[in-house]
């Protein structure tokens, strides 16, 4: 009888941070559809959340949370993934992971939009992501095997429970894989808009394959535009992180007016739904707007990153601006998890952004996206090392043959370009009943071609993916009638916590619910 084994499903920190906690007498798979240097997880410049300055506290960071997620967060998930964050940066710490330090030795922590305290540790300036998966995986041990170019199709099932993926690689062509567990940790589905931060392989094909597994899905309709986006002549290159207006920089118009005054008690550190809100009306008034970095000391020393970017797109960081718009960012919702990353489907786990575990609420604090994967990814292979049984058979994984695997893929008729369009139309800032009824319908209307699963390429399998994903997308954003948090309707422009508050929109082969969830529906102060 050999070892347990389980299967992951991206490479991100969440992915990373399972992987290096996990038992070795585990065998662990990983599972890329690019290479391990393609995730979000890569491209995240801001850093990691966490208390730590003197008087500073997991109730300080909480409320932050709790008060840029709009009434929506999980305030016991909320509160438990704050606490163990605190454990996992203490743990960084001891190995030494090199966040920057100040002249005293002292993590030099940064402020973000929604933080009322400097709590954010970064490393490289605005490299903490790369950085810290590049931790992770020199912690990896001879358990971890990591398969690149391996696009997963579908989750396998016996009776019920998750054993395995079909999925082909792009030199040996399709095969299936048995395991004892099998965690998705592939991230979001940045490409569903037409300018957005995410890495272009994110397109929504954890969350659609679990849907199909018949895990449930939720808070779809929640989904982060970042309003600092480099945009310059129309091109977008990349995000500009709001530790950047941490640092003293500040949102401008092309005649120097500041736009965020008076707009919020938080001004420029407004969360990030509010100031993207306040961007999306001054750039359809007409107003083109950048941030002023006069007042950043030192920046490309502290944003080697960002400075790059600038580099590449033609602006001038000496002449102080950087031309800016919103664009998508993060996915709120998700597969729904318990406190270990457990799905609704047994077998199944998800991490990371791809998994709905009610920190983020209507719209995620700054820097919290990291800490998250961290503890997720840790919880979940705690959990996992508990309840996963010997092997039974060594036969883990076998080739498949034409003869053996039939069926076809439904795959829409309609380019990803003409997909980004409507969903950038329709569902992004701002989101109207009338607009969102005629996506409805168009979606809908799509015709498909039938594809044998032979046959199919890695593009039309995302194009199916991101198709279905913005059906239950559009859908969740139809029937929530108010605004909150990153879900804004004109329409509906107040939220209505009468009706609302402690309600989720709950997607599963079903069909749809809208479901009372307790630790949302708690009051704020349960922790005060």
């Amino acid at each position: 009888m050999s070892s347990p084994s389980v299967i992951v499903i991206g490479g991100g920190a969440a992915a990373l941070s399972l992987a290096a906690a996990m038992p070795e007498d585990i065998q662990i798979t990983l599972l890329t559809k690019s290479t391990t240097g393609r995730s979000n997880s890569m491209l995240a410049q801001g850093g990691i959340a966490s208390f730590h300055q003197t008087g500073d506290s997991a109730a300080e960071h909480l409320a932050d949370t709790l008060a840029a997620g709009g009434g929506h967060n999980d305030v016991n998930m909320a509160a438990g993934i704050i606490k163990d964050g605190k454990r996992m940066i203490e743990r960084l710490l001891e190995q030494h992971f090199p966040f920057d330090l100040d002249e005293h030795g002292e993590p030099q922590l940064g402020r973000e939009g929604g933080h009322h305290r400097n709590r954010i540790f970064h490393a490289g300036g605005d490299a903490t992501g790369k950085m810290l998966v590049q931790h992770l995986a020199g912690r990896l041990q001879e358990n971890v095997s990591v398969m690149e170019q391996v696009t997963v199709y579908e989750l396998l099932l016996e009776q019920g429970r998750c054993t395995g993926v079909l999925a082909s690689h792009e030199e040996t062509g399709l095969f299936e894989m048995r395991a004892d567990a099998v965690i998705i940790a592939a991230g979001g589905c940045g490409s569903l808009f037409s300018r957005h931060t995410n890495d272009t392989t994110l397109t929504g094909d954890g969350l659609m394959m679990a849907y199909a597994a018949g895990a449930e899905l939720t808070d779809l309709e929640f989904i982060q535009f970042h309003p600092t986006l480099l945009v310059h002549e129309e091109v977008c290159y990349g995000l500009v992180s709001e530790a950047v207006r941490g640092e003293g920089g500040v949102i401008r118009d092309e005649n120097g007016r500041r736009i965020m005054s008076g707009r919020h008690a938080m001004g420029d550190l407004a969360p990030r739904d509010v100031v993207a809100r306040v961007m999306h009306e001054e750039i359809r008034s007409g107003h083109s707007l950048y941030i002023d970095i006069s007042g950043c000391s030192h920046f490309a020393e502290r944003f080697p990153t960002i400075s790059s970017l600038c580099e590449t797109a033609g602006v001038d960081i000496h002449e102080g601006r950087i031309p800016v718009a919103p664009g998508m960012h993060f996915l709120m919702g998700g597969i729904r998890v318990n406190e270990w990353g457990e799905s609704t489907v047994p077998g199944l786990y998800a991490i990371g952004e791809a998994a709905c575990t009610g920190l983020h609420g209507a719209n995620r604090l700054a820097s919290n996206s990291l800490l998250e994967a961290l503890v997720m990814g840790n919880r979940a292979a705690q959990r996992i090392a508990q309840v996963v049984p010997a092997r039974i058979t060594d036969e883990s994984t076998h080739s498949l043959s034409a003869q053996e695997r039939d069926g076809c893929y439904e795959v829409p008729h309609i380019t990803l370009e003409e997909l980004q369009w409507h969903m950038s139309k329709s569902v992004s800032i701002q989101r109207s009943g009338e607009e969102l009824q005629a996506l409805y319908r168009w979606l809908h209307e799509v015709q498909t071609d039938p594809i044998h699963v032979q046959k199919i390429t890695k593009e039309q399998l995302e194009r199916l993916h991101l198709w279905q994903l913005a059906k239950l997308v559009t859908a969740s954003a139809l029937l929530r009638e108010e605004s909150r948090g990153a879900h804004y309707r004109t329409d509906f422009p107040a939220r209505d916590d009468a009706g609302w508050k402690g309600k989720q929109i709950i997607h599963s082969r079903d069909g749809i619910q809208i479901r009372e969830n307790e630790g949302i529906a708690q009051t704020w102060n349960v922790y005060s």
